[in-house]
């Protein structure tokens, strides 16, 4: 049985060092690739070979690192691509060897594709790395290029826990090249000539003399424009001209170069991409609408497995304030997933959740307002969000609450039968205040029911009574027969009344818009937080809407209580507590609220 040879894989983030190490390995006779990918900064000398560049970015998000693609489809496409990459280098005579930062969140996945390998650390401090990544301009802001980098580190890191692996400090390869290529190479056991040494050497650039460049892009645009001349026919230099014109915003030339490709030939794929880029390209340039339009519906009817085309549309649409015609293409656009078997997808966030997201807008452009509100809760509960599209999300769910609370405020006769009628945990009491006004508390039971979508859950209704008429009390007793009267003078210990482990109190004029599983949701935080005592059903204890959802990085999940955060203020609306961590807390500075605002303070 034949042993595979290991592929020695070289692993750090973006700008942390991996291509001046991956070019060493080069030089000192390792295969890196067969076809390389190019880069801005750098052209040929990225050393990260072109078929598992494109298989990482569809598989991944940049620079988020999400999986994109089914794990199952992944395993097999790296093992191919393994098993091509090893053939080749036995036909050379070299070492396998492999680089891309995509792979730091993807060891686990490459182990058990690839069989043996080594792994290659190169280490460089996240601060350095985060600088190179500021001058580069890549993604948003520095926060971003900062949780990017910690990211992919905490995962290389994690998954290779244990495992045995060769270091390079890539600060130390630059002041002492000669030193850290010949415990490289030894550690690797590379038997290397002095000629391999010496352009290995000669490859390393000390720090002092890393280039600046004002315009990078030009530089590989000249490049191909000279490969597109030579060889009129080859398609390859076409489709990368078309790409960086668009890239650079030249879009008279990316326009220019993607119909050329068309009529030179590619595969569908790529025949589609330029396709849509044509009606991109015309869009920005102002081409009479309906012209665009039809550029686009021309890229779908290709290629109808893409929801480009459509998404292009409603977002013309939803500038326009069209919101109907914007509505139909939003909608359509969500319901294509991400094509199995497409392996170039520019924005994959499209049908992760922007399609959505338009759709959530024109829903609530033409009175969907209960569609568009189910809609950005669901956009809020994703993990991939980025903040400042939160928390846009977040004040358009506000914009539909009216329209919520109004629908709560009904009396919901059903329900309060299936409360009546169903079955009942004695472990869960809600309670409320009532005041001497009787239509304010109907209007928070009604709010609470409607909302409150697993109501039967709970076993005791409590109303403690801090001066309700008797009139008042015989009409609550009539609509909601499920409620126990408790006599309470104002300032009693409400909680002498309170029986089972869980206690939600609603307190006094709340009125709930937002259908959940409350009960569900705040038990399973309190399950899964021990030291917990307090879950509060509005995030930051609000009274009012604040357009405000927790940002990803300060949420902790659990599978039935979804995204909520630890606080250490306790909160004064409406909020569950475990009663026996209650009664024993010495101090009550362990509480935790849900992600978002969903229930209001109305004036007494």
């Amino acid at each position: 049985m034949t042993v595979a040879e290991p592929i020695i894989v070289v692993l750090g983030p973006w700008c942390g060092g991996t291509s001046a190490v991956a070019k060493v390995l080069h030089h000192l006779g390792v295969l890196m690739g067969t076809r390389f990918d190019v880069g801005v900064r750098e052209l040929d000398d990225t050393w990260e070979d072109a078929d598992l560049s494109v298989l990482c970015r569809r598989a991944f998000s940049e620079p988020g690192g999400q999986l994109l693609m089914d794990a199952h489809t992944l395993k097999v496409k790296l093992r191919d691509w393994a098993v091509n990459h090893r053939r080749a280098a036995r036909i050379a005579e070299r070492r396998p060897g492999v680089k891309h930062p995509a792979l730091c969140i993807a060891v686990d996945h490459i182990l058990e594709a690839w069989g043996p390998l080594i792994p290659v650390v190169v280490e460089r401090p996240p601060a350095n790395v985060v600088a190179s990544l500021n001058r580069l301009g890549w993604w948003t802001d520095e926060k971003e290029r900062a949780e990017s980098t910690a990211r992919l580190i905490a995962a290389r890191d994690l998954a290779l826990a244990g495992v045995a692996t060769v270091r390079v400090d890539f600060e130390e390869l630059r002041s002492a090249p000669g030193t850290v290529i010949r415990r490289l190479a030894g550690e690797l056991g590379l038997e290397i000539t002095d000629a391999q040494f010496d352009a290995a050497v000669s490859s390393v650039v000390p720090a002092a003399d890393v280039p600046r460049e004002v315009d990078p892009h030009q530089r590989l645009i000249q490049r191909f424009l000279a490969e597109a001349e030579s060889n009129p026919d080859d398609p390859l230099p076409v489709h990368m001209l078309a790409q960086l014109y668009f890239n650079v915003q030249d879009f008279a030339n990316a326009r220019r170069y993607s119909e050329r490709l068309i009529e030179i030939g590619a595969d569908d794929e790529n025949t589609f991409l330029a396709m849509l880029r044509i009606a991109q390209s015309m869009d920005k340039l102002d081409t009479p609408w309906l012209d665009v339009q039809d550029a686009y519906m021309q890229a779908w009817e290709f290629r109808p497995t893409r929801a480009e085309p459509f998404y292009g549309i409603a977002r013309h649409y939803n500038i326009a304030r069209r919101h109907r015609l914007g509505y139909l293409f939003a909608e359509r656009a969500a319901q294509i997933p991400l094509p199995a078997d497409d392996m170039v997808i520019h924005d994959p966030a499209i049908y992760a959740w922007r399609a959505i997201d338009e759709q959530a807008v024109c829903a609530s452009g033409i009175g969907k307002h209960p569609e568009a509100f189910d809609l950005c809760r669901r956009l809020l509960g994703r993990p991939d969000i980025p903040d400042d599209d939160r928390n846009r999300i977040a004040v358009n769910r506000d914009v539909s609450v009216p329209a919520m609370l109004e629908a709560t405020s009904l009396y919901p006769e059903t329900l309060v039968r299936n409360v009546i009628n169903g079955p009942r945990d004695s472990d869960v009491t809600v309670s409320m205040i009532a005041g001497p006004d009787w239509p304010a508390t109907a209007a928070t039971l009604n709010s609470f029911l409607h909302c409150c979508i697993d109501a039967t859950k709970v076993g005791r209704f409590l109303v403690f009574d801090h001066g309700e008429t008797q009139g008042g009390r015989a009409i609550l007793r009539q609509r909601y027969a499920f409620l126990e009267f408790v006599e309470c003078a104002e300032g009693a210990e409400l909680r002498e009344s309170i029986r089972g482990r869980y206690w939600l109190d609603l307190d006094q004029g709340w009125r709930f818009f937002a259908p959940e599983n409350y009960i569900t949701r705040l038990t399973a935080i309190l399950d899964a937080e021990p030291e917990v005592f307090q879950v509060g059903i509005n995030l930051n204890d609000a009274t009012s809407l604040s357009g405000v959802s927790a940002p990803e990085t300060s949420v902790r999940r659990t599978p039935d209580g979804g995204r909520y955060v630890l606080t250490g203020v306790m909160a004064d609306g409406p909020a569950m507590y475990d009663t026996g961590r209650l009664d024993r807390a010495e101090s009550l500075d362990v509480a935790a609220t849900l992600d978002e605002v969903l229930c209001i303070k109305c004036a007494d």
